[in-house]
């Protein structure tokens, strides 16, 4: 979960078919290595502070490339020869500038093609590498009544494959919480909508956020997608399933699981509203995090196959300077899945004690973010004998 005041970055989902009765049964052995590999960035400093959250994989996994909001450079990193390549400035302002009408950038998205996306309200643009325009989108014409309004949020974009000129994207209804599909063809400026009433469950999971009375926001479960061989699958941190949408078929369905480890769903189900003056808030946040929260699935291609990873975060009385719980580690729970999304292997992995913002699979290993002194460095996970 985490807080949502201005608008949600990603989809809130649920199931739309029934859960089974029994726990299943699954293999509890998953034999895990550690290595940490460091960056040489030269004499660069690399921007670190958002943890590569504003970072995209190209196709390949050959390189990384990471966005620096603070003075709008790209820094592309080499992951097969691990060091810095090239550092790119990016304009502000003007025909080829990322920021919007309101001088602001809050997403950033590396295309399969090698382009960048940049988004935020009314922004839909698409460059090169090198910072200059390639297509502005401008589907905030094309979708006056989603994307032309403050109302609605574009949280994710997929490509197509072989099909250049479709795009889908997911967005966000501030007020009442609910998402909608709009499936976009570039080439005729039209799109469809796409209704999705089966996923209003998650709002069961919501906080509606109070000032002085009055709605100032909510606090609930978040979401995230990946697009794999022509499916987009969309994972949600309070339910254990995923929602998948075949884009040749234009289909919806659902894969759930019941295990001994991580059983359906969360368990803590938190109160219908609270006041943010009252202090409540930090305490429904520590307990939310105390209890599961299941992570977006991620595509192992080498083997063909789905990771992903749940956690439950202790916490112990200090606080930041911000008044929130500081965490005091984690338990870290990994399952694999086939690419039917059979459940193989599921375990709790001991030797890791929090879970980086940023991970992927490269190789068919797990590479995961870490801050060694303040310099890029990645502990690589080796999955044994699965």
């Amino acid at each position: 979960m985490r807080l949502l005041i201005a608008a949600a970055l990603f989809l809130a989902v649920s199931a739309c078919a029934s859960k089974e009765e029994k726990k299943q049964a699954v293999s509890d052995q998953i034999r895990v290595s550690l290595d940490t590999v460091l960056v040489d960035s030269g004499d660069e400093f690399l921007h670190l502070q958002d943890q590569l959250y504003y970072s995209g994989l190209s196709n390949d996994k050959s390189y990384l490339i990471n966005f620096n909001r603070q003075d709008y450079t790209t820094e592309k990193i080499d992951l097969n020869e691990l060091r810095l390549s090239e550092k790119v400035q990016f304009e502000k302002e003007g025909p080829n500038g990322v920021l919007n009408v309101v001088n602001y950038v809050s997403h950033f998205s590396l295309w399969s093609d090698g382009n960048i996306l940049f988004w935020d309200y009314f922004l839909y643009r698409i460059f090169d590498q090198n910072g200059q325009l390639v297509r502005d989108l401008a589907l905030d014409k094309i979708a006056p009544e989603f994307l032309g309004t403050d109302e609605y949020y574009a949280g994710a974009f997929f490509q197509v494959k072989n099909n250049s000129d479709r795009l889908i994207v997911f967005i966000f209804h501030q007020k009442s919480g609910s998402l909608l599909i709009l499936d976009f063809d570039l080439k005729d400026q039209t799109f469809e909508k796409i209704e999705l009433p089966e996923l209003e469950k998650l709002k069961d999971f919501n906080v509606k956020l109070l000032f002085e009375g009055s709605p100032a926001g909510s606090y609930g479960p978040s979401a995230s997608a990946i697009n794999v061989n022509g499916q987009i699958i969309i994972s949600n941190t309070a339910f254990n399933e995923v929602l998948i949408f075949d884009l040749e078929k234009d289909s919806l369905y659902t894969k759930s699981w019941n295990t001994h480890l991580l059983a359906d769903k969360k368990s803590y189900v938190p109160p219908k509203e609270v006041e943010r003056t009252s202090g409540q808030l930090k305490e429904i946040i520590k307990r939310n995090e105390e209890d599961l929260n299941y992570k977006s699935f991620f595509w192992d291609e080498k083997n063909e196959r789905f990771f992903r990873f749940s956690e439950r975060i202790h916490f112990g009385e200090e606080l930041n300077g911000y008044g929130d719980y500081i965490s005091a580690g984690s338990d870290i729970f990994l399952s694999v899945f086939d690419k039917d999304f059979n459940l193989i292997a599921e375990a709790e992995i001991q030797e890791l004690a929090k879970l980086p913002l940023k991970y992927f699979t490269k190789d068919g290993d797990i590479w995961m973010f870490e801050n060694v002194n303040d310099e890029l460095a990645f502990v690589i996970m080796k999955i044994e004998d699965l």
